[in-house]
This record gives structure tokens, sequence and C-alpha cells, in this order.
């Protein structure tokens, strides 16, 4: 019979409890980036120095750099740094932990090749609304669609681009007034292009396809 410890079965709580003790010792931090399971939270950390910072970079296990580049405490130039990392993910993740981040930041992200990324900024509040605004032109459809959908408060020159895009779920979304994580709602109107009015964009929308849904009142019946 073997004498051999076995490995506990919560083992990955364990670690990730550990992870996220904020009186671990540095040498024991430097340990639990060896560890290749789990969700990689050590990278979260709030009191990572420089050093572990670029150590957990060097590794280059995914789950780690992911989850260090959800860190909000990650100093300016190591998300500079990832922001030209060759995963898109990452570079999503990037977005999603930049809350008070460097306007530098986003302009470079905000070229970036991945539809994800875009995606992300898109969504994002904590974006500059003067940068955020340019998605409004982004080549694809589904960055334009997701800016109206997530940004029902968008300057007026912003939504009247989006009313009146030639694609149809641009302006499905533009004409919406729920954000997108929300349960979609039926018979969302269309909005004709170059209908669109400032005072009232909802006027420039087609609800032909809602009345013809509603049930026909009866007639009356006499007596």
């Amino acid at each position: 019979m073997s004498d051999a410890m076995p490995v506990p079965v919560h083992l990955d709580k364990v670690v990730e409890g550990l992870a996220g003790n904020p009186a671990l010792p540095p040498e024991l931090v430097r340990r639990l980036f060896a560890y290749r399971r789990g969700i990689g939270s050590v990278a979260k950390r709030p009191d990572l120095t420089d050093d572990m910072i670029a150590e957990i970079i060097a590794v280059d296990d995914r789950r780690l750099t992911h989850s260090l580049a959800l860190n909000p405490s990650l100093p300016h130039a190591f998300r500079m740094r990832l922001a030209e990392h060759p995963d898109p993910g990452v570079r999503a993740a990037l977005v999603v932990g930049a809350d008070g981040a460097p306007r530098e930041l986003f302009e470079q992200l905000l070229c970036d090749p991945d539809v994800r990324v875009r995606e992300h900024l898109a969504e994002g509040d904590h974006v500059p609304a003067d940068l955020r605004a340019r998605l409004a032109a982004d080549p694809e459809p589904k960055i334009r669609a997701t800016l109206a959908q997530w940004w029902t408060q968008a300057p007026q020159p912003v939504r009247r681009l989006l009313l009146t895009d030639p694609e149809d779920a641009v302006r499905a979304g533009a004409c919406a007034t729920y954000y997108r994580s929300l349960p979609p709602q039926p018979a969302i109107p269309t909005c004709r292009p170059g209908t669109c009015t400032k005072s009232s964009p909802w006027r420039a929308c087609d609800t032909g396809a809602r009345s013809e849904q509603r049930p026909t009142q009866p007639s009356a019946i006499t007596v």
C-alpha cells in the first residue's frame, strides 16, 4: 500500500484562496506562477511588483496572462505591452480591465484587427466618448450594432449615424432603448434610412410589423 498522500479534491480552490490572500509572502506568490491549473487569479493581485508582472508575462501561460490583463491595478506600461500580445483574447480582456486607463491604450486598441477587441470597446462606458464614437464608422456591421445597443445615450450625431446605417441590425439596435445584456424585446422596429429626425428618431422607425401582429378587435354584437 502506497504511503503517498492523496491529492486533495479541492486543491484548485485551496490554491485560488491562497492566490487571493493579501498576507501571502512574495516568495509563495511567485511559486503560484508555476501552477498550471485553476484560473490564474494570482495574476489579479493588486500588490504585484513590476518584477512579478514581468515574470508572469515571461511564463506565457494563457490563463495567467489573461488574468493579468483583467487586473485593474496593472501599471500602464504593462498594459501597453499586453496591447501588442498575439492572443486576441488577452487584448480583449485588457479592454475589460482598463477602467481609468490612459487614452493612449484605447487609441491603440481601437485599430485592433480582431472583432472581439473592438466589440468590447463598443460595450465599454469607460472608453473615452470621442474614441468610442469612431466605432459608429467601423467597417464591421457587428461592431456598429453592438455600439448601437450598448450606447443608448450616445451623442446625437452618433445616434443619427447609427439610425441611418445601411445594415438592418444596426438600425434596429439604434432604435432599441435597452442594453444588449437584457432580454430582447419583441417586435423591435426597423429604422428607415434617410427618415431620421433630430427631435424624434422613433418617427423614422417602421412599426408596420408590430401593427400587423396586433389582434383584430371584435365587432360589436347587437342583440
